[in-house]
C-alpha cells in the first residue's frame, strides 16, 4: 500500500513540474548592472503581472534574490512588458497579465566577484484552470 502511495504521489509532482509552461532565461547584465528574467509562456497560457494586487487572488509573478553580502539591490525589481489588464471573472478583480512572454529586471550594485541565486515565483493559469504556485531556481556566477 505505501509503495502505490509513494508511487501517486511522486506522479502527481512529476506532472505537475511537467506542466510548468513556462522557460525560464536568467542572466546578469553588466551595462546595465541589472540581473534579467525572461519566459517565453506556451500558448494560451498566462502569468500575472507584480501590478496585480495580491488581494485579487492570483499570485503575482515575482523575482526574489537570496541574501547575499556582496550585492546590495537597487530599489524594486521592474517588469519591462507592459501587461494586458482585465477583469477577470474567475477572480472576480481587475488582474494584469502577460501572454506569450514575460521579462523583468532587478538593478543591483556588486561589491566583489560573487555568486547570485534567486527564484522566480508564479502562478501560471489558462482560460479553465490555474495550477499551484512555481518557484524555479537559478544561479549566476558574477565576475
Amino acid at each position: 500500500m505505501k509503495s502505490i502511495l509513494a508511487f501517486v504521489l511522486f506522479f502527481i509532482s512529476s506532472w505537475t513540474f511537467a506542466q510548468n509552461h513556462v522557460q525560464w532565461n536568467f542572466h546578469y547584465d553588466a551595462t546595465s548592472e541589472s540581473v534579467i528574467a525572461e519566459g517565453k509562456i506556451d500558448a494560451g497560457w498566462h502569468l500575472y503581472s507584480q501590478k496585480t494586487d495580491e488581494n485579487a487572488g492570483p499570485i503575482a509573478t515575482k523575482m526574489v534574490l537570496l541574501p547575499n553580502k556582496s550585492v546590495k539591490l537597487i530599489d524594486n525589481s521592474i517588469e519591462d512588458l507592459e501587461p494586458h489588464e482585465i477583469f477577470d471573472k474567475n477572480f472576480e478583480s481587475t488582474v494584469y497579465l502577460f501572454e506569450t512572454k514575460y521579462r523583468v529586471h532587478q538593478k543591483i550594485k556588486i561589491k566583489k566577484p560573487t555568486t547570485i541565486k534567486g527564484e522566480m515565483h508564479y502562478m501560471i493559469c489558462d482560460d479553465t484552470k490555474c495550477l499551484p504556485p512555481i518557484s524555479v531556481p537559478f544561479t549566476l556566477e558574477i565576475n
